[in-house]
Parts: C-alpha cells; structure tokens; sequence
C-alpha cells in the first residue's frame, strides 16, 4: 500500500471543496502511479513524472473511480452516498485509517483537517460524477451480490482458515447459484475488498487465508493430509453470520473462560473476551493446550495449583468445543458424530509438524496420552486409534 500520508501524525490541511487538481498535487509521483495502477488507467500506470500524472489523470481520474465501484460492497457505497449527501465532506470519520488509505489510493477522497477538524474530503469533481451514478439513491443488485460474495469468503475462512481460489470459486458458486459469467469476475471483488478492510489475505499461489491463520500454507498441507475427513459443512445463513466484520463465535466456553478471566483477575470485560479469543485461536491454528495455557500465565502469572486446575478445565472445554481448521471447521467434540458416519479412525492423525493439537478429555481437563485409552470408546489405545500416527 502506498503511503500517501501518516494518519497517525498530523493531517494536511485542505480547502473544502477540494479540487482535484489540489488534492492530486499533495500526493507523490509514486502514489499517483499507484493510483493509476488500480483504477486501472493503463495509460499512465507506468509513469513517474508527477506533473505529467497530474495532468493526464485529471480528465480521466473521475470516470475510472465511478466504474471502480462496480467492484464494491454495500459498506463503501453507503459511504460514497454519504458523501456526495454532504458534498464531499465527512467530519471526524469513523475507521478513519482504513478507510481513508483505501479511498485516497484512488483518489477518491483524502483525509485532512477543514477548519482544524479530521475529515475525508472528496473531490468536487468527483462528487460532480459520483453523483450521476445509477441508482446512488439506493443499492444496486451488483453492490448486493458483491457484499454476498465477499462476507460468504470471510465465513468460509473464518471456519476453515484457508481455501485454494478453485476451492473458493466452487463454494461460493454452490452457495449463490451464480455462475463466473453473472457479473464482475468474484475474485477481483475480493481482491478489491481486502485492499478495504477485508478479514482475509492471499498469497502468490492463490490461497486464500483468514488473517489469524499463522501459517497458510502449512494449515493446507495438514488439511490435504487428511484426505479422509470432510469438510464441515455450514449453512449459508451460519456463513454470512460468520463474514460479518470481526464477527467472533463466543461459545460456551469461551464465555465460561472470559467471565472466569473478568471475575477472578478484575479485568475489562471486553478484555477478556479478547484474551478468550486469542486462546481459542490457538486451538484453530492446530497448538497445544499448553500454548493457550501460556498467554494467560503470561497474563495474569497464575501460580496456585487450584487455579492452574480450573484454569486447565476452562481451556480443555474451550479447546474442546472450538472449530478447529487443521480439523477442516470441525470441533473436536463431535468428530466421534463424524467418525460414526464412516470415517476412519486414524482420520484425527496428525501430519509431522512443529507443534501438534493436544487432544483433551471433557472430563479430566486432562491431555490425553499415547497409551491412555482412546476417547472414543474403542477400547484401544490412544495411540492405536485417534491418535495413529498417519504415514
């Protein structure tokens, strides 16, 4: 992402209404290149001289930024209403970082002070087009389908953690019925929205990740390894619920652990949800109990043998009840469900990797060992059954 400013140190002052020609003068040669790159305005893509940009952007700068929206959700075309409502200034933004390096790239509207107040100011010649658009008084059906597309991918990686583009465009057409060929190309809308604020990255090879998976690539090649256990499958209500921004499942045990966490420590309530948070998304990521164990004892340097007890218990339940993405959205809980639909035992082995999944027993809060017998009631033991190192 170019830098077009610092929001987090002064901001430039503007004039309201802004002209183009200002707006775009404040920028640098390389940013308004990169402008240039992703309205895709070809023609001057490559170039660095500023003043040559400016001039050959300025009569073609407006029309490029309205057809970008072809590409938006409902989130930034509630904003572009916005501001042509207030003829291109919004005081004191909401978000304002994110949004205003998204917008400014583009050179859409920038960020500055009017009078000394924060604002995102648009251009006058922007407001002038934007406001032509079609049906700017409400939402288009493209904006609709876009903003279903891009939550379905953040609930989609949300449960799984990461999915190949062929993976992706497969679920998403399954789950909207749509076809490539009903509008824009799905994954330039999703490329489009991460530059947003999107809950999800992709790599050179295609994969795509949701931001809290450590190691996509690796969480992959378990996932692959594990050919014989499905995928989970959500509903599209359950993935649309998931793909709303920084949408967090807060099961049971997760409140159990953050209300243990508030009570017992005197800690902000929103605190410990975010610490109950990351400690479930240890589990996802494939760690062990005692790696959640370990950001708490790094927390709160939880000593006694009672607490670390019930400190063992709260986490063996979370662990146990948490979707978990080397077990493809499935809970540990209930894959003896799914492992009495036909699937083979050893289907829980674990690829050789640098920190493997604790299984804990419900009851004991206990790690479960190589020769202890296998919770599934197989009468085996662990290592013979569930716990089967797989070739």
């Amino acid at each position: 992402m170019a830098d077009h400013m610092k929001l987090d140190g002064d901001w430039p002052a503007l004039t309201w209404p802004l002209p183009l020609k200002e707006a775009l003068a404040q920028q640098t040669g390389e940013s308004l290149a990169q402008t240039a790159r992703l309205l895709l305005i070809d023609d001057w893509k490559n170039e660095r001289d500023k003043d040559k940009l400016i001039g050959g952007l300025l009569p073609v700068l407006a029309d490029y930024a309205a057809e970008s929206t072809r590409l938006w959700d409902e989130e930034r075309w509630a904003l572009i209403r916005r501001l042509v409502k207030n003829k291109g200034l919004i005081a004191d933004p909401p978000e304002s970082g994110p949004i205003a390096y998204y917008l400014a790239e583009r050179g859409i509207a920038f960020p500055g002070e009017i009078n000394g107040k924060k604002s995102l100011v648009m251009p006058a010649e922007l407001v002038e087009r934007f406001a032509k658009l079609e049906d700017l008084s409400g939402t288009p059906a493209q904006v609709k389908r876009n903003t279903e597309h891009i939550k379905l991918t953040q609930g989609l990686l949300y449960y799984y953690g990461v999915l190949e583009e062929s993976e992706l465009e497969a679920r998403l057409i399954a789950l909207t019925g749509e076809t490539p060929e009903d509008g824009p190309n799905m994954f330039e809308v999703l490329v489009d929205a991460r530059d947003f604020r999107a809950m999800y990255d992709f790599d050179e090879d295609a994969l795509y990740a949701n931001l809290d998976v450590e190691e996509p690539q690796e969480l992959l090649r378990i996932q692959q390894a594990r050919k014989e256990l499905p995928y989970r499958e959500f509903t599209k209500a359950e993935l649309l619920k998931a793909g709303e921004y920084e949408y967090v499942e807060r099961t049971k045990a997760h409140q159990e652990l953050a209300g243990f966490l508030a009570r017992e420590y005197a800690v902000d309530k929103d605190e410990a949800d975010t610490i109950a948070e990351i400690c479930a998304d240890t589990f996802k990521n494939g760690k062990s109990m005692s790696a959640a164990f370990e950001i708490l004892q790094f927390e709160f340097s939880i000593e006694d043998a009672q607490t670390v007890e019930e400190v063992g218990d709260l986490l063996a339940r979370l662990n146990n009840g948490t979707r978990s993405w080397v077990l493809k959205g499935h809970r540990p809980d209930e894959l003896n469900i799914v492992m009495g639909g036909g699937i083979p035992s050893n289907v829980l082995a674990m690829p050789q990797r640098s920190h493997q999944a604790d299984v804990i027993s419900i009851q004991t809060g206990r790690k479960i060992g190589r020769n202890d017998p296998c919770p599934c009631g197989s009468g085996k033991k662990f290592k013979k059954c569930c716990g089967a190192v797989g070739d």
